[in-house]
């Protein structure tokens, strides 16, 4: 039986409150050293799912794409209801609570709590799965398919949980390390039943299923064993009270993300649908590579850095950061990504890269939005995030009912990047509002407008072979990144810290490399 574990400490209303002067400089290097390696980890993980692009494209159609991701995003929304969004209640309980026996309490409530959640509701979507394959199939075709998904999600928690955790305590090296193991669990499953038994779309999911439950059920027990199995109910209201709103939210922004799909589909078909998740791939690999690293660190860190007096500097510091990779990585997803379907993709799914600009912009919002919503989230008021979510579901909805019918995929992506823009808009309102942070935004203006003439230069190049495409268009990268570097403001010592770290990666891939010919 579980024992009732210690509540976390309750803040005062105001962070700063009985703060003390920093007497050292907040230490973004070691935010920079842990987000270099979640990096790596992003970085590998989207290198294999490149590398399995050419299998997905010569063993499934572009139809078996719209199929397997239709499903994926039916089992997104009902993990929602599960409660994915609960767990970013570890980030602030875990720092909140003032002894390390509270804090083990959040973390080994919140796996117990997911858990059970997860697997009721993955119970329910099994025993429901013809339903639901009719409910966005219009067939009960399937089905098999939904259930074979429904496993994968009741095991999701036991993944989510202990990768907080990892998360929470600048583990950066661990989360790689088991986010690694996952993948090449997954793909390596993935080949062999797609490609050496063809089970088409079946066998993807059924290597998503196998590798949750075996990543699952160890990182689980690593957890408990560092945490214990004690279970708060204390935790358990806080963890409500700061979630529930943000489940909320999180149906709002499924339907700015996702509910495009079945509006494509029902104005056109699954293939166009595939097409365009292709192109989101896009989008997400920006999210992934240019956002995900440093959210990772940032994320738990800046309810650290509010309770500093000199927090408006640190803040503001870390958003120029951001933009510092994530605008410079949108360009080159948008130069590059024609040029890569066109290596390792079939001609059937080329045309995925039209819309790929489009959605890059809307996660370039969707990523800000997540670092500036930090007054919302600090003062505990994540109702403002519902407002602003769900208002601007409202205006995607429209936008879609107005533009895919006649526009399909470009008027999918355009509605999408409206919706983004008002979610933005709104939360930076009501963040400054609640908790104002003096944000310097004359350098980040001027990258973002350096990437966007970049992107309509490459854009109004005119079809070359791809021999000509990629150095033209590499040649254009360089001098966009020269731009930058020249007139994005960045300090003296800013550079000097940027061209150590460039110096440090590169030793420490040339020492990798002799390493690896030495035990070859």
């Amino acid at each position: 039986m579980t024992q009732e574990a210690p509540t976390p400490g309750t803040a005062t209303e105001d962070p700063n409150a009985g703060a003390s002067p920093p007497a050292t400089p907040f230490g973004m290097r070691g935010v920079g050293k842990h987000a270099l390696i979640y990096g790596f980890g992003v970085l590998l993980t989207k290198a294999a799912s490149f590398l399995m692009l050419p299998v997905y494209t010569r063993y499934l159609t572009p139809a078996d794409y719209g199929v397997m991701a239709l499903i994926e995003m039916a089992l997104d929304l009902i993990s929602i209801v599960a409660g994915a969004q609960l767990v970013l209640g570890v980030f602030r309980f875990y720092h909140k609570a003032d002894t390390e026996a509270e804090r083990s309490a959040v973390v080994s409530t919140s796996l117990l709590a997911l858990a059970a959640s997860y697997g009721f509701v993955g119970v329910v979507t099994f025993l429901l799965a013809d339903p639901l394959s009719v409910l966005v199939f219009r067939s009960d075709v399937h089905g098999g398919l939904v259930r074979i998904a429904s496993g994968s999600l009741a095991f999701q928690s036991l993944i989510i949980v202990p990768l907080a955790y990892a998360r929470v305590r600048d583990l950066s090296v661990l989360y790689v390390a088991a986010s690694a193991a996952r993948l090449v669990l997954s793909l390596g499953l993935a080949v062999l039943f797609l490609v050496g038994l063809g089970w088409g779309v079946r066998g993807v999911f059924m290597a998503s299923l196998i590798t949750n439950i075996v990543v699952g059920t160890g990182l689980a027990i690593w957890v408990l064993r560092a945490v214990g199995t004690s279970f708060s109910r204390a935790v358990t209201r806080d963890l409500l009270r700061y979630g529930i709103p943000l489940v909320v939210t999180q149906l709002a922004a499924f339907t700015l993300t996702f509910a495009d799909r079945f509006f494509l589909q029902a104005a056109a078909d699954e293939a166009v649908v595939g097409l365009y998740n292709l192109a989101y791939q896009f989008g997400f690999l920006l999210a992934v590579i240019g956002f995900t690293p440093f959210e990772q660190v940032w994320s738990p860190k800046r309810f650290e850095i509010v309770k500093r007096h000199d927090r408006d500097a640190i803040l503001s510091q870390g958003f120029r950061y951001l933009n510092l990779v994530l605008l410079p990585v949108g360009v080159g997803i948008a130069l590059f990504t024609e040029d890569v379907l066109r290596l390792v993709a079939t001609p059937p799914f080329f045309s995925a890269a039209d819309v790929v600009p489009i959605i890059l912009i809307a996660y370039v919002l969707q990523s800000w939005t997540m670092v500036q919503d930090i007054g919302i989230l600090v003062k505990e008021r994540t109702g403002y995030v519902t407002v602003a979510t769900w208002t601007a579901a409202g205006v995607a909805l429209i936008a879609y009912w107005v533009l895919i019918p006649r526009y399909l995929a470009w008027g999918a992506a355009y509605a999408t990047v409206l919706a983004f823009a008002v979610r933005y808009g709104l939360t930076y309102l009501f963040s400054q509002r609640l908790f104002p942070v003096r944000y310097e935004w004359g350098s980040v203006l001027r990258i973002a407008a350096f990437s966007i003439v970049t992107a309509v230069v490459s854009i109004a190049l005119p079809p070359l072979p791809l021999a000509v495409a990629v150095p033209a268009r590499l040649a254009l990268f360089v001098v966009y990144c020269l731009a930058v570097w020249r007139f994005a403001g960045l300090s003296a010592a800013e550079r000097t810290a940027i061209r150590n770290l460039l110096r440090t990666l590169t030793a420490s891939v040339r020492t990798r490399l002799a390493v690896s010919a030495r035990g070859s």
